[in-house]
């Protein structure tokens, strides 16, 4: 029996049941989805010209991740902003006939009480931007209730990268709603399917031997990981990055096609005691154009020359969110295993809560 079969190991690191957590995402997503057409939105919500998500850490991913559902084919382009401010931000444009036009400001935090995301909050408002927000409460929604502004509400226990589901399935809904972009609820139930499906695959009852999360942690711990992104895959390169950060405590950057091939692949070939200990993961769309299929092919084939390890995991059949939910499930797994091989809690982020602790404290200068 491994460490990772053994479930005394579960109770000993994991006392809160991070595991449960993310085996219930599909079922997350699922009722994220019906609830979110509770919220009333404006009926002039629908000519847009930019939507504008802002947030940090697991609150953001979900934008990046709504990008790609929307895809390069999307006449309302989707901007995702991790900062105190948002470039560009203005006030929508309303003239004295006609339909609105404009940008959409979402501001999501779990928590409600993100420094940065409220700064951004203030932002938006003080520029008369039309603004909605996506939140588990505190300041936030207080403020956003205050002030008129739609707020759709984050209901799912943990930790804000736990509730990743239900707030890229609040997402999808809102952009659903003032057609930025087009899912039915056939493709939701289609896509809750398929994460049930690799849930089944991954979860922790499931023997290390036929278990592709509990393998791959065991080959990842210890070493560079890269994740590698394109197609309606690129935000998932990051969320990625991210959960080997925060549950596998490990180092892992990603990286998105076809932008790497025009720079990163040149320190390919330099350093051997490097290359030895990374491993890249490829993540590549089920469906992918003639053009981004071909820098995959020349990727891997340049890793591969390099002497670089690597994985090509491939979406799952079907629509992008069907893709998009398994490929969080297989991911969420892979990074909580990493965290149990390096004998770590991995629900608990104890630097992130030092470094919170800190900046709310005397000026560090």
């Amino acid at each position: 029996m491994t460490e990772l079969d053994d479930r005394t190991n579960y109770e000993r690191l994991d006392p809160s049941g991070l595991h449960r957590r993310l085996q219930g995402m599909p079922a997350q997503c699922e009722r994220a989805w019906h609830e979110a057409k509770r919220t009333e939105i404006p009926d002039d919500w629908r000519q847009f010209t930019e939507v504008i998500i802002a947030g940090m850490g697991g609150s953001a991913i979900a934008g990046n991740l709504a990008a790609d559902l929307a895809g390069p084919n999307s006449s309302t382009p989707i901007r995702v902003v991790r900062d105190f401010y948002i470039p560009g931000v203005s006030a929508a444009q309303v003239p004295d006939s006609g339909p609105k036009s404009g940008q959409l400001v979402v501001v999501c935090s779990f928590s409600g009480e993100t420094e940065e995301t409220l700064a951004m909050f203030d932002h938006a408002r003080s520029a008369g931007a039309t603004m909605a927000a996506i939140t588990g409460g505190g300041t936030l929604g207080r403020r956003a209730a205050e002030a008129g502004i739609p707020v759709m509400t984050v209901d799912a226990p943990g930790e804000p990268r736990s509730a990743v589901g239900y707030n890229l399935m609040l997402l999808v809904s809102l952009l659903d709603r003032i057609g930025v972009l087009s899912v039915s609820d056939q493709e939701v139930t289609d896509a809750v399917e398929a994460a049930e499906t690799l849930v089944s695959q991954v979860g922790i009852e499931v023997p290390a031997r036929d278990n592709p999360a509990k393998l791959l942690a065991r080959d990842l711990v210890g070493r560079l990981t890269l994740v590698y992104g394109g197609g309606n895959l690129s935000g998932m390169a990051l969320r990625w990055k991210s959960q080997i950060n925060e549950n596998g405590k490990s180092w892992a950057f990603a990286e998105l096609l076809p932008e790497l091939l025009h720079n990163s692949v040149e320190s390919f070939p330099g350093g051997s005691e490097i290359r030895q200990r990374t491993t890249a993961l490829l993540l590549k769309p089920h469906q992918t154009t003639p053009e981004l299929e071909l820098r995959y092919t020349v990727l891997g084939e340049t890793l591969e020359r390099c002497g670089i390890e690597r994985r090509i995991f491939t979406g799952v059949p079907g629509r992008p969110l069907a893709q998009s939910l398994s490929m969080i499930v297989l991911g969420d797994h892979v990074s909580y295993y990493m965290g149990l091989l390096n004998g770590i809690n991995p629900s608990e982020t104890p630097s992130i809560d030092h470094f919170k602790e800190r900046l709310s404290g005397p000026d560090p200068a």
